[in-house]
């Protein structure tokens, strides 16, 4: 590389030397310039490339604007991790793992209920604005929803700010319960005891027979993986996908985002490889929440700003959710 940039620069001289017999000084002296300027140039490009090729890319969003590494704002119990793959195709995977329950403070935070003992549970926020009005220092999205429509258009608005939701699940937050359980949906429950479980509940009848005392609720699809065992088939359905693990004695839990629909960057994974995933941690309990556009993690830094930590698939970003889980200090 070194000799090519040096023939490069001895080029454009000699180009220029040549010129000095046969036109005035004063156009010579124009080309000269012109030649060192471009070989500058070259050589800078050159520069780049060999950079480029030598050094390893930064992960996204794990160094701020001017370079710095970034100091999450995390207890000693909680742990951060992002791993990129090439294999089986390009993957970015952010886990958050919460080795201690019974030391950590969760809020399950939701969009404000417009109707009280009406049909909608929730309206459509962002997730930041969500986390940031309970202080979290860190946030995943989690329930997934069905839309009612616009009252004054009786159209379905899409997903957008203060857009009015029912949320598919069992969503509790301490005394208050944003949405009941529902057959088919499978819940995350941290019980008064310290100890986390991810079943399907289906009705308050069944929380009753089991016994459950919950501190907080949050649902998903379904459950991947149960006592080690993946229960999902494989499939070529991939998409950006949000999950929580537990391990087998329900006192750890691992938040886990993967991007997807971003080809090169990041393209998504199956329910299946999910699980696998969540294996790999140490999990022996799953469950897939929603995903898509809707999936996102949060964390706060040393400067108390709460930050994005994932590339959602959306264009416009994060897309707004009715709920979410959130982990504060």
């Amino acid at each position: 590389m070194g000799d090519s940039m040096k023939c490069m620069a001895s080029q454009a001289y000699g180009w220029a030397r040549a010129s000095q017999v046969q036109l005035p000084r004063y156009v010579f002296q124009r080309r000269l310039l012109t030649a060192l300027v471009l070989g500058v140039v070259a050589i800078g490009v050159l520069q780049e490339l060999m950079v480029a090729q030598e050094l390893p890319a930064k992960p996204p969003r794990e160094q701020d604007k001017e370079g710095e590494e970034v100091q999450w704002k995390l207890p000693s119990f909680v742990s951060y991790q992002h791993l990129v793959r090439s294999e089986p195709r390009n993957l970015q995977i952010h886990l958050l793992t919460i080795r201690d329950l019974q030391k950590a403070r969760f809020e399950v935070v939701s969009g404000e209920d417009p109707d009280g003992e009406g049909e909608v549970e929730a309206t459509l926020r962002s997730p930041r604005t969500l986390a940031e009005s309970v202080g979290a220092i860190a946030a995943i999205n989690t329930a997934a929803w069905s839309m009612f429509p616009d009252p004054a258009t009786g159209k379905n608005p899409g997903y957008v700010q203060g857009g009015r939701a029912d949320i598919q699940g069992w969503v509790l937050s301490g005394e208050r319960q944003i949405s009941p359980p529902q057959a088919g949906y499978w819940s995350v429950v941290l019980e008064r005891s310290g100890r986390a479980r991810i079943e399907e509940f289906g009705t308050p009848k069944v929380v009753r027979e089991r016994g459950i005392d919950p501190q907080w609720v949050v649902s998903g699809f379904r459950g991947i993986l149960k006592d080690g065992k993946v229960l999902v088939e494989g499939s070529e359905v991939r998409h950006p996908r949000t999950a929580i693990g537990l391990t087998a004695d329900g006192t750890t839990m691992t938040w886990m985002v993967v991007d997807g629909r971003q080809k090169g960057y990041s393209e998504g994974v199956s329910e299946e490889e999910l699980a696998k995933l969540l294996l790999e941690q140490g999990c022996t309990e799953g469950i897939n929440l929603d995903g898509g556009g809707s999936s996102s993690m949060w964390m706060k830094d040393e400067r108390d700003r709460l930050r994005l930590i994932n590339r959602p698939s959306d264009p416009t970003g994060a897309r707004p959710v009715p709920v979410v889980l959130t982990l504060v200090p």
